[in-house]
């Protein structure tokens, strides 16, 4: 399937709204233009009306046509003037000299009034015409001849009819013409449009294009540089290449996780495995008593229980950071999982004499999140305040309900705490794995919590408190009905 471009949908489209905007201005033009030099043809043939009106006159009691002794002089008159007189008394008709023997459309309006109107003319040409009746006009020479006769003559009663028209074929060629020209000249302007569009459109996208070959010839060594970008970057692109470097930023912080995680691994499955492999080649390098094979065999079982862990631990940190992990969220009693893991705790703690101080609500503690995700959070937590917390103290465990959430901390002190508490939930993090018990920790543990309390939507943290001890802070959403 071919990939849409964005250059050609915005050159389409502006093409489309260039073409649109043409074709309503050229039909404007000609609608303009056609409708003044039909009015200039109606002005005209009302104007000639109004002066044929005055050239009919009652003369020694007879019509007289005025016009006519001015048809020697005035050839516009003999070759364009198309216009007849019907005299309705008498049933006679004058033409105009370039109708010849033909005839115009006999009309007026009601009554007599002017009436305009399209017409064909006896060629096959369509004209414009006026019609009206008109009655001779008599000069008060030829009154005072009447009234001297007595014989006068009422001028109402020798109506006539005056057509007047005038042929629309030059206007019709005109308008064909100018159609011809706004067509030709919309099309050109169109195309010399979408070529200025196309260049600017080039010349818009071409940050764009910048980004797209930087983007392009980033390789797999080169995702931890920063875009190159460019001072000018149109405000539209700014956010997407501010994103795109975010995302470098995050790669970059992905990968050398990714190798710290590797080398630490690889650091810690080395000390076990050269210490079995120690163990094993001093059993084997000579013959030795059941007794002493015993002892290599509890060490090496011992190894073999630590690199155990280990995997399982790497494994579950992977499995729970999967997309496609889905915790079981139900609600329960916090409170019982709490007790079931100092429960079995209890007594490693005696051994170190660590005293354990439970602060828990006297109501069931009732939580949302999935039950093993939490007893895993749980069981990492004592297991880390069991290893480093100094003999002869104490290990406070506290829960408190509030503002819709369970809040279980877990707090005791701690000879060297790290600068930085978030490095704590770095994998396989030991600031000094030479201190007492610390040895057998795979720096596996907070990390796992961490990813667990988020797979449910808890968070996990921790923090100095105010007594200088080290206090981690689970917040878990309260299903209690009062909270």
């Amino acid at each position: 399937m071919r990939q849409p471009s964005l250059r050609r949908k915005l050159l389409i489209r502006c093409g489309f709204g260039v073409g649109v905007l043409l074709c309503f201005l050229s039909c404007g033009v000609y609608l303009l233009a056609k409708r003044s030099l039909y009015r200039e043809v109606d002005e005209s043939i009302s104007q000639t009306a109004a002066l044929l009106v005055n050239e009919v006159e009652l003369e020694n009691g007879s019509i007289s046509f005025e016009w006519r002794e001015g048809i020697g002089t005035n050839n516009m008159l003999i070759a364009d003037s198309l216009f007849q007189f019907w005299n309705e008394t008498s049933d006679t008709t004058t033409r105009s000299p370039s109708l010849r023997l033909l005839d115009l459309p006999k009309f007026t309006g009601p009554g007599g009034a002017p009436s305009l109107k399209s017409i064909d003319l006896p060629n096959g040409h369509s004209a414009h015409a006026i019609g009206l009746r008109i009655f001779p006009f008599v000069l008060p020479e030829e009154i005072e001849r009447m009234k001297e006769k007595g014989h006068f003559i009422d001028t109402n009663s020798l109506p006539h009819i005056l057509v007047v028209a005038r042929d629309t074929e030059p206007v019709h060629r005109t308008l064909a013409r100018l159609r011809e020209i706004l067509a030709g000249g919309s099309l050109a302007t169109l195309l010399l449009g979408l070529l200025i569009v196309d260049r600017v459109v080039r010349i818009t996208l071409r940050p764009i294009n910048d980004l797209t070959t930087q983007m392009r010839d980033r390789s797999e060594h080169q995702l931890d540089s920063a875009l190159d970008l460019p001072e000018a970057l149109p405000i539209e692109l700014s956010g997407l290449a501010k994103s795109f470097g975010l995302l470098l930023g995050r790669v970059s912080a992905i990968r050398q996780r990714e190798q710290d995680f590797i080398r630490h691994a690889a650091h810690e499955l080395r000390t076990p495995i050269a210490g079995l492999q120690a163990t094993t080649e001093l059993a084997l390098s000579k013959p030795r008593e059941a007794a002493d094979y015993c002892k290599h065999l509890e060490s090496c079982r011992k190894t073999a229980t630590e690199l155990g862990d280990l995997v399982k631990r790497l494994s579950a940190l992977s499995r729970i950071g999967q997309k496609n992990y889905k915790p079981h969220i139900i609600s329960f009693d916090c409170g019982k999982i709490i007790h079931q893991c100092v429960e079995v705790f209890q007594p490693l703690f005696e051994q170190r004499s660590l005293w354990l101080k439970l602060q828990l609500p006297s109501v069931p503690i009732m939580v949302t999140g999935d039950f093993t995700l939490l007893k895993i959070i749980f069981n990492n937590l004592l297991d880390n305040a069991l290893s480093y917390t100094p003999v002869d103290s104490d290990v406070r465990i506290r829960c408190e309900v509030f503002d819709g959430q369970a809040e279980i901390r877990i707090a005791n002190p701690c000879l060297d705490m790290p600068e930085n508490l978030e490095r704590l939930f770095e994998p396989l993090f030991r600031k000094d794995p030479a201190q007492r018990d610390a040895g057998t920790h795979l720096g596996i543990g907070l990390t796992l919590s961490l990813e667990a309390a988020k797979a449910m939507g808890a968070t996990l943290l921790a923090r100095r408190t105010d007594d200088g001890w080290i206090e981690f802070v689970l917040k878990l959403a309260s299903a209690n009905p009062s909270a």
